[in-house]
């Protein structure tokens, strides 16, 4: 299972507040040129999966994946969810300046979202987090990995940010094992990191620097016994 709440909130429940910081900047910027640009969305292709814009075809396939019980578990998706409210999530996801958000395609099917989110720095200090969640259809296919691999690599190579951050509640260990493989150090545990269904949870933070290997450096059973010893004492657990 490779869920990560995005800091991460999710994208329905985060709409109030993203349309109040895009009216801000739109005040701050009205009647000047420098108005930013919505941040395109290419498709990017993987051996078995595509990355591409969200389209109105997602939408039962959304609903599904938002109602399931390991994403439920792991984000803060509203819950019980309804049809109305993935619909207004869908339609949430198209070009903004703050964010780029990709609809994960395996078999010609939708199976979940992956986005980056720009911290809004300069060009030198540009940097994100990366978020995504997955169709339970496509779990443990490597899907995931792959379209972290893909956003990455855009986000280093294309974009010229100078790191990517990953969160996660701690004990999310699907979620880590997708950004481990692109070469994600072993997490830091961060007391009280999280606000997942109103109360704080211990998280895990990572930090892929843009001059680091994108592979895997940890073996994995030796960053599991790290990870477990985490979710053993976490006074916060996820």
């Amino acid at each position: 299972m490779a869920e990560t709440p995005h800091d991460h909130p999710h994208p329905v429940t985060r709409e109030a507040g993203r349309e109040a910081r895009r009216e801000a900047r739109r005040e701050a910027v009205a009647g000047t040129d420098d108005t930013p640009e919505p941040l395109p969305i290419p498709v990017l292709r993987g051996s078995t999966v595509v990355l591409r814009p969200h389209a109105s075809g997602d939408l039962d396939a959304i609903l599904q994946r938002c109602v399931d019980p390991e994403t439920v578990r792991w984000t803060t998706v509203p819950s019980p969810y309804t049809r109305e409210m993935a619909e207004e999530y869908l339609t949430g996801l198209g070009p903004s300046p703050e964010q780029i958000s990709w609809a994960i395609e395996m078999d010609g099917r939708y199976g979940g979202t992956i986005d980056l989110r720009s911290f809004g720095c300069d060009d030198e200090h540009a940097s994100g987090n990366l978020g995504f969640v997955t169709h339970p259809e496509i779990r443990g296919r490597g899907a995931m990995s792959q379209a972290v691999r893909l956003v990455v690599d855009h986000a280093f190579d294309v974009l010229g940010w100078q790191h990517v951050t990953w969160q996660a509640n701690v004990g999310n260990y699907g979620s880590y094992k997708a950004v481990w493989r692109s070469g994600f150090p072993v997490p830091q545990l961060v007391p009280a990191l999280m606000a997942h269904r109103g109360r704080m949870v211990d998280g895990w933070h990572s930090v892929l620097e843009r001059d680091q290997p994108r592979e895997a450096v940890t073996p994995w059973p030796e960053a599991f016994v790290v990870l477990a010893e985490h979710a053993r004492s976490a006074r916060r657990p996820g």
